[in-house]
């Protein structure tokens, strides 16, 4: 029989930096101008909210710390030999090809912070050609990535059986069988 207790993963300040991502990138390709002063300060906020949650990886609880499933040689290794890498890690927050996306996006998201920073901040590299593509490579770069991130969330939600979408809304995901390392008052029923 399948167990249902849930367990509380995704803390509010991982949630709320993700969601803030999540708005602050869709503004920035679909609703601001290009260089404009609002496009500017919602990319320093991006940048910033990167900032936060990297510094939150190292002093925040267990699931957000990038030790709970930062993508080792191992972890990679047993994806892609087939096996399960629940035992090797929580198998509750990220998996190994989940935290690589993870890691891309959020390196893209600081990668495009700087360009706009050398863009629009600085004499040495305004009008620069390679600066500029450079921006343009990276925010096409987000637009082919975003979808296989959700895709990869919908499939691993369906291999798990758990909403990995909706736990990033409310913070729970239902205990694997096979988690030694949950804490018990982590859980909730």
């Amino acid at each position: 029989m399948a167990d249902n207790t849930r367990i509380r993963v995704w803390d509010p300040l991982v949630r709320l930096v993700h969601w803030a991502l999540v708005a602050g990138v869709a503004v920035n390709l679909w609703l601001t101008e290009e260089g404009g002063d609002i496009h500017q300060w919602v990319g320093y906020a991006l940048v910033a909210l990167i900032v936060v949650r990297i510094l939150w990886g190292f002093i925040g609880p267990w699931s957000a710390r990038w030790r709970s499933f930062w993508p080792t040689v191992s972890r990679l290794q047993c994806v892609l030999r087939g096996r399960d890498s629940k035992i090797e890690q929580t198998g509750i927050t990220h998996t190994p090809l989940g935290a690589i996306m993870m890691l891309v996006l959020l390196g893209l998201i600081l990668g495009l912070g700087l360009t706009g920073y050398m863009m629009e901040e600085t004499d040495r590299f305004w009008g620069v050609d390679w600066v500029e593509e450079a921006h343009e490579l990276m925010a096409n770069a987000i637009l082919f990535l975003v979808p296989l991130h959700v895709l990869g969330a919908v499939v691993e939600s369906i291999k798990q059986g758990d909403n990995l979408i909706a736990s990033m809304l409310h913070g729970y995901r239902r205990r694997p069988t096979s988690t030694p390392n949950t804490k018990a008052h982590d859980v909730q029923s």
